[in-house]
């Protein structure tokens, strides 16, 4: 199975830019805190940076709204990209592309906060995205 379902703030605003056969890619990085309690009960917590896809129609229409600091609960999967470099160095990177979002909150510098009604419920057709997500940026 390779289900990822998490909530966290868009760290920096998303970015739509398209492939050389014209497919819509967004993308975006999320955080995601880990908190806990160490010894002294205090509480903790640690930043987690999650690179972030979405591919197609779906990325178009949420670009507008994957701004700093809000905070979005996504369900995705994982990708990893493999490459070897021109020195002959071995690489990987694991990304989430995404299926859907749902807008919960402004950023905690703004107030108010909320939905953007209707758009947590967009989710394209699944041959639609796997489509879009098959071509690869050039």
């Amino acid at each position: 199975m390779n289900h990822f379902i998490g909530i966290g703030r868009i760290s920096d605003p998303a970015e739509l830019k398209y492939t050389a056969s014209g497919s819509a890619c967004t993308k975006f990085t999320l955080c995601i805190n880990k908190a806990w309690k160490d010894r002294d009960g205090k509480r903790q917590e640690k930043p987690h940076f999650f690179n972030c896809v979405i591919w197609g129609k779906y990325g178009e229409t949420m670009v507008k709204y994957l701004t700093r600091g809000k905070q979005i609960c996504m369900d995705a999967e994982l990708e990893q990209n493999i490459w070897t470099d021109s020195n002959g160095n071995n690489h990987s990177s694991v990304q989430l592309v995404v299926n859907e979002i749902n807008l919960l909150a402004s950023p905690r510098n703004e107030g108010g906060g909320g939905n953007a009604a209707g758009f947590h419920d967009y989710n394209p057709e699944p041959d639609s995205r796997d489509a879009d997500h098959k071509e690869k940026e050039a």
